[in-house]
C-alpha cells in the first residue's frame, strides 16, 4: 500500500475526490477506506461502496475480504456480506421499492427488458410521429433524465405530446424505463418525501464515479450522511452504467463544492509496458489525461497477433490458450480473459474454447435479442415472458408482451384502443382484457376495435399458466421450450431442478440488468470491454482488434459529421483503454487481415477494399487504429503462425 492509499484509508474529512490513471490503485484505496472504517468501529451496514456493474460489485466484496483482513478486522467474509456493494442502479432501485418511493413518485420500479421496449417503442409509434424522429425525441428524453433535467423545464410542444404518451403507456403497465430510474430516485430524495431516504449510509464511497450520469452522481452524494469519496478519471470514462455517463461531473466535483480534500494517484501497478500502452492511446486523443509517473511490476512484452481471418483467430487464438493452460498447470482459469467484440465472436470463442477442453463464462451479451413481430425469431421472448407470467400472473407488461407477439404491429393499434376503453370505463388493463375475452366467449361485439384479437392471445396467456403452474426446474423449462435455447443455457446449468417459476423468472431476469461471471475459478473469462469496469485478470486476450469493431464503423462512415465520427472515435478509445489495462501481467491484441464480405458487412467491420478470391468477394480490413496511435508504447507484431510454432504448434 502506498502512501497515497494509506492516506486515503485514513482520511476522517467530509468529502474526497481520488484521481489517477489506469491501475494506479483507486479502488484499492476506497476498499481499505471502508476496511479501515470499519476497524474504527463503523458499522458495515452503514457503509455503501459503488460500482460500475454487478460483476464490479462480485469482484470488489471478494478484494474487500482482503482489505479487512489487512485492516485486522475478524469474520471478514461475515463482515463483507454486511456491506452494501452494488451497482448504482441497484441501490437507486433499492431506494424506489420502497412503499414511501413508491407513494411519492406513484410508480412501481418494474424496470422494462431491452426487447420489452419495442413493445413500448410500437405503441409510442400510435403518436404518428416519424419513425426516426420519435427516436431522436425519446434520446432527447432519456439524455435530460440522466441529467436530472425536471421534465417541465424541458418538455414543451410535440415533445410534451410524446412525453405524455410515455406517461401513459407505463403508467397503465405499471412499468418504467431504465434511463428513468435514477432520475425518479433522484428527485425523490431532493423531495421533502424523500428527506427520510436520504443520507442513509454514514459513508459512501463512488468508484469509476465518471462512469454515472448526473443523475445516478447526485443519488450517491444524497445517500451519504458523514463522509463521500469519489474515485475516477475521465479518461476512462465506459458506458457501462447508464447510456449516458457524465466525466464531467467527476472532473468538477472538487471546483462545485468546498472544501474537498483531492488525492492523486501517479504510481501504475502491474505490466509497466501494458499501463504505459494505456497512457499513451489516451493521451492520443487528449494530451492532458492523466498518465502514471512511476510504474511498478514486472515486465513483460505485449504483442499483437495477426491473422488472415476470423476463422483462424478464432482457432488459433484458443489453440494458443490451451498451450499455455497445459504448459501451466497452475494456471487459474478464471484469471484468463478474452475480450470480444459483439456477440457473434462471443459465441464463436465460447464454443471453440469448449471444443479444447475449457469451462467457459460469458459476461455481455446476455440481453435478449429477437424479433417480437416473427414467432420463429422470438422463442426467447416468448419463453422469458412466459416465465414471467407464471411468476406473476398480474404483471401487466408481461401481458402486453403476450398479446403482441407475432403481429407485424405488435397489435399495437389494438393496445392504443385497450387503453382508451380503459379511460373510458375507469378500468385496468387486466379488466380491460377480461371484458374482451367475455365479449368473444359470448359472441357478442367486441368492447373496443381489435379487442377479439387480444382476446385469443389473453386466452393462451391463461390457458398456458393453467397448463403450467405445477411445473419446477428443468420440467418448467423444458415445457416451456427453454431448454433448449442458448438464451437459457446459463440458467439451465445453475438449476438445482426444484425451483419455481418466480424464482426461475428473478435468476433470469437478474441476467438482464445485473449479470455476473459464474463463481467457477476454473472458467476462462469471456466479455464485453464495458463488463471489465472494476475487474483484473492476469492474462487478457482481446480478440477482434480491427477498424469498425474497435472503434465502431461509425467513427470512419463519411454521412456523419466530423463532430459524430471524432464524438464515436473517443468514446470507443476510453472503452479500449480502460479494457486493455485490467491486463495485470500479459496483454495480447488479436487482430486479421481480411473476412467474407458478407460477414463484413453483417458484423460492420470498416471495408478498405473488396477483392474477388476464388469467386468469393473478400473484404480487406485493418487492425485498430489504437494500436498504430500508441506510438512507442504500441505492442509488438507477430504473425499468428509464428505465434503457434514458438509454442511447438503445427
Amino acid at each position: 500500500m502506498t502512501d497515497q492509499i494509506a492516506a486515503i484509508a485514513a482520511f476522517e474529512g467530509r468529502i474526497a475526490k481520488v484521481e489517477g490513471p489506469a491501475r494506479s490503485g483507486k479502488t484499492e484505496a476506497l476498499l481499505r477506506r471502508a476496511a479501515a472504517a470499519v476497524a474504527a468501529g463503523c458499522a458495515p451496514e452503514d457503509i455503501l461502496i459503488e460500482t460500475t456493474t454487478a460483476e464490479g460489485a462480485r469482484v470488489a466484496r471478494r478484494r474487500l475480504v482482503d482489505a479487512l483482513a489487512a485492516a485486522g478486522v475478524e469474520d471478514g467474509e461475515d463482515v463483507a456480506g454486511r456491506i452494501t456493494v452494488a451497482c448504482a442502479q441497484q441501490v437507486c432501485l433499492t431506494v424506489l421499492e420502497t412503499p414511501e418511493a413508491r407513494a411519492a413518485t406513484g410508480r412501481a420500479p418494474r424496470v422494462l427488458a431491452p426487447f420489452e421496449y419495442n413493445f413500448f417503442l410500437e405503441d409510442m409509434k400510435t403518436l404518428g410521429t416519424p419513425a426516426r424522429r420519435l427516436r431522436s425525441e425519446l434520446a432527447h428524453f432519456k439524455r435530460q433524465w440522466c441529467a436530472l433535467a425536471p421534465e417541465e423545464d424541458w418538455a414543451v410542444g410535440e415533445e410534451k405530446d410524446a412525453l405524455d404518451l410515455a406517461h401513459r403507456l407505463l403508467g397503465a403497465t405499471n412499468a418504467m424505463l431504465e434511463d428513468e430510474v435514477a432520475y425518479l430516485c433522484g428527485l425523490y430524495l431532493q423531495s421533502d418525501a424523500g428527506t427520510g431516504a436520504r443520507q442513509q449510509f454514514a459513508l459512501v464511497l463512488a468508484d469509476d464515479f465518471q462512469n454515472l450520469s448526473a443523475a445516478q452522481q447526485t443519488c450517491l452524494c444524497l445517500l451519504a450522511r458523514d463522509q463521500l469519496i469519489v474515485a475516477g478519471n475521465p479518461d476512462e470514462t465506459v458506458g457501462a452504467a447508464t447510456s449516458c455517463p457524465s466525466p464531467e461531473g467527476f472532473a468538477t466535483f472538487d471546483t462545485l463544492r468546498r472544501n474537498v480534500a483531492t488525492f492523486t494517484l501517479d504510481t501504475a501497478f502491474g505490466n509497466p509496458n501494458v499501463t504505459a500502452f494505456c497512457d499513451a492511446v489516451a493521451r492520443a486523443g487528449n494530451g492532458e489525461a492523466l498518465a502514471a509517473d512511476r510504474r511498478e511490476g514486472t515486465i513483460r512484452d505485449i504483442a499483437t497477433v495477426k491473422w488472415n481471418a476470423p476463422e483462424e483467430e478464432f482457432n488459433g487464438l484458443t489453440r494458443y490458450l490451451f498451450a499455455e493452460n497445459t504448459a501451466d498447470p497452475e494456471t487459474v482459469e478464471a484469471d484468463l480473459c478474452v475480450v470480444v467484440p459483439n456477440k457473434q465472436w462471443a459465441v464463436a470463442f465460447e464454443r471453440m474454447l469448449a471444443k479444447r477442453g475449457f469451462t467457459v463464462s460469458s459476461l455481455g451479451f446476455e440481453r435478449l435479442a429477437g424479433d417480437p413481430r416473427d414467432m420463429s425469431r422470438a422463442r426467447a421472448l416468448v419463453a422469458y415472458t412466459s416465465l414471467n407470467l407464471l411468476a406473476d400472473p398480474k404483471d401487466l407488461f408481461a401481458w402486453r408482451a403476450w398479446v403482441g407477439f407475432g403481429n407485424y404491429l405488435t397489435y399495437s393499434d389494438g393496445w392504443h384502443f385497450l387503453l382508451e376503453w380503459c379511460d373510458e370505463h375507469g378500468a385496468g388493463v387486466l379488466e380491460a382484457l377480461e371484458a374482451a375475452a367475455a365479449a368473444r366467449a359470448a359472441g357478442d361485439d367486441e368492447p373496443f376495435p381489435r379487442a377479439e384479437r387480444l382476446s385469443e392471445r389473453y386466452e393462451a396467456g391463461r390457458e398456458m399458466i393453467a397448463a403450467h403452474a405445477g411445473r419446477r426446474g428443468h420440467n418448467l423449462l423444458a415445457a416451456l421450450g427453454a431448454d433448449k435455447l442458448p438464451d437459457f443455457a446459463a440458467l439451465a446449468d445453475a438449476l438445482a431442478g426444484d425451483e419455481d417459476a418466480a424464482t426461475l423468472y428473478a435468476m433470469m431476469r437478474k441476467t438482464q440488468f445485473f449479470p455476473t461471471h459464474r463463481a467457477n475459478v476454473r472458467a476462462v473469462r469471456v466479455s464485453s470491454y464495458e463488463q471489465l469496469c472494476g475487474c483484473g485478470y492476469r492474462a487478457l486476450y482481446v480478440a477482434g482488434c480491427v477498424d469498425g469493431f474497435m472503434p465502431a464503423r461509425d467513427a470512419f462512415e463519411v454521412v456523419s459529421t466530423d463532430a459524430d465520427r471524432a464524438r464515436v472515435r473517443e468514446r470507443d478509445r476510453r472503452a479500449f483503454a480502460a479494457g486493455a489495462a485490467k491486463a495485470e501481467d500479459t496483454l495480447l491484441f488479436s487482430t486479421f487481415s481480411r473476412a467474407p464480405l458478407e460477414l463484413a458487412e453483417r458484423t460492420k467491420m470498416q471495408v478498405a477494399r473488396v477483392r474477388m478470391e476464388d469467386g468469393e468477394r473478400i473484404a480487406q480490413v485493418r487492425p485498430t487504429c489504437f494500436l498504430e496511435e500508441a506510438g512507442a508504447a504500441a505492442p509488438i507484431t507477430l504473425g499468428g503462425q509464428a505465434l503457434l510454432a514458438d509454442l511447438g504448434i503445427d
